[in-house]
């Protein structure tokens, strides 16, 4: 149906986005193409500090060939510096730790028999190509109309992301997380409930965060995928200790991991942290009356239970299209956060890419309590915030943001109706 005031129809208009998104994005390459150009030749002469988040993960992988019989060097900072040192890397600083579970040295291993490296750029690739197929599943299930150029775009975005670029220059973890949601809930999708269960529990073993999501699916009662996910991770949690022992991971649950968490707070505030704790801070700061660490603790906190209940009610109680409850999972694991690194925005990418890829598939509807047109507009102003390194509170408007427009989807207006075919819609809303 043609719009009347234009004389175009909503197929149309989705185009004309998709082409015009296209053309900035062209652009950005080039940007991009001179930005990889300067941080990776500026750092080739010295391998260590290329990709210098991985020497924290060599050190591990170190730990679990070299001392299996002693596991607890996993999370012992001493030895974690005296090893850096000798690398000739950085050893100081509050983000010198390794905050990961045994299962993710125990996994990733086998790499800590390569040079450093070789290491690196055997995990940066992988990562890389990891994200991509991410990518592309997530634009997947995120865009479900006839425009392949809409599904072309969203992969391109994502891609050309910051903190996608950030997260590989450091050689950290997030676009390998990236990749194991997405392909959980592509799996989903295609009601493969026991493979999905595998892929998220990777995702729990090797980051924990990602409990969040299972604790959604228990809302939705996806039992088989519940299921599968528990006994996947305890297989391979029973796998890691029969090399490691089961001490080091109880030890890393109920103390290791707090321990890690507190010296992370120490890292500051906006922009290294964008969470509600690190704007609050700053604002403090700026002001001239910094909060006390258990001001901010309290804060952080309530608003965490507050983002945690609101989102279980939303997913239990007015759960309409499935792939809004994967955004809002996402997106829930960020904002409840006391920490949010400029690099976790990885993550912010799926609830980012599900948000505009079911906007362009209906685009002139109102799926949202927030008019059609200024839907998409927010959203394309929060994925302008992450297409450039963090600057202030940047990073946290964009998060809220997300989270904010993922909140609206379970309010639509009630003065039309959504969609005119039922099947774009979570069979459970009837």
């Amino acid at each position: 149906m043609s719009n009347p005031r234009t004389g175009t129809r909503p197929q149309d208009n989705a185009r004309i986005i998709a082409a015009s998104l296209i053309l900035v994005a062209l652009g950005f390459v080039a940007i991009r193409m001179v930005i990889i150009y300067h941080l990776f030749f500026s750092n080739y002469g010295n391998s260590i500090d290329l990709f210098s988040d991985f020497n924290l993960f060599y050190y591990a992988f170190n730990v679990v060939l070299h001392s299996p019989n002693e596991p607890s060097l996993l999370y012992n900072n001493a030895r974690l510096a005296e090893f850096l040192t000798n690398m000739g890397g950085e050893a100081s600083g509050f983000g010198v730790l390794y905050c990961y579970p045994p299962q993710f040295a125990f996994l990733f291993s086998p790499l800590g028999l390569l040079s450093p490296l070789a290491a690196k750029l055997v995990w940066v690739s992988t990562s890389f190509v990891l994200c991509v197929v991410g990518a592309t599943l997530l634009a997947d299930i995120a865009y479900r109309g006839p425009d392949r150029r809409i599904v072309a775009l969203l992969v391109i975005a994502t891609l050309l992301s910051y903190p996608v670029l950030h997260d590989g220059y450091l050689g950290q973890s997030n676009e390998l997380l990236f990749f194991l949601l997405a392909t959980t809930f592509f799996l989903m999708e295609r009601q493969r409930a026991y493979a999905a269960g595998f892929f998220l529990a990777l995702a729990i073993v090797l980051k924990v965060t990602p409990l969040a999501v299972l604790g959604l699916l228990l809302l939705r009662r996806e039992w088989r995928t519940v299921i599968a996910t528990v006994i996947f991770a305890t297989a391979i949690t029973f796998f890691t200790a029969s090399v490691l022992g089961f001490e080091v991971i109880r030890h890393f649950f109920i103390s290791d991991i707090f321990r890690a968490h507190e010296q992370l707070l120490t890292g500051g505030a906006l922009p290294g942290n964008s969470s509600l704790r690190g704007a609050l801070q700053t604002l403090a700061e700026s002001l001239g009356v910094p909060a006390s660490e258990a001001l901010l603790h309290t804060v952080a906190n309530m608003f965490a239970l507050i983002i945690c209940g609101l989102s279980s009610y939303l997913v239990f109680r007015r759960s309409r299209d499935r792939r809004m409850d994967y955004a809002l999972a996402c997106i829930t694991i960020l904002v409840a956060s006391p920490v949010i690194e400029p690099i976790h925005m990885v993550v912010a990418l799926i609830p980012l890419v599900i948000l505009v890829g079911s906007k362009l598939e209906s685009y002139d509807a109102r799926l949202s309590a927030i008019p059609p047109r200024v839907d998409l507009a927010l959203a394309v102003v929060a994925t302008s915030l992450l297409y450039f390194l963090e600057r202030s509170a940047t990073y946290f408007v964009a998060a809220m943001l997300i989270y904010a427009l993922c909140v609206a989807r379970y309010f639509p207006s009630m003065k039309k109706h959504i969609l005119s075919n039922d099947g774009f819609r979570d069979s459970r809303a009837t």
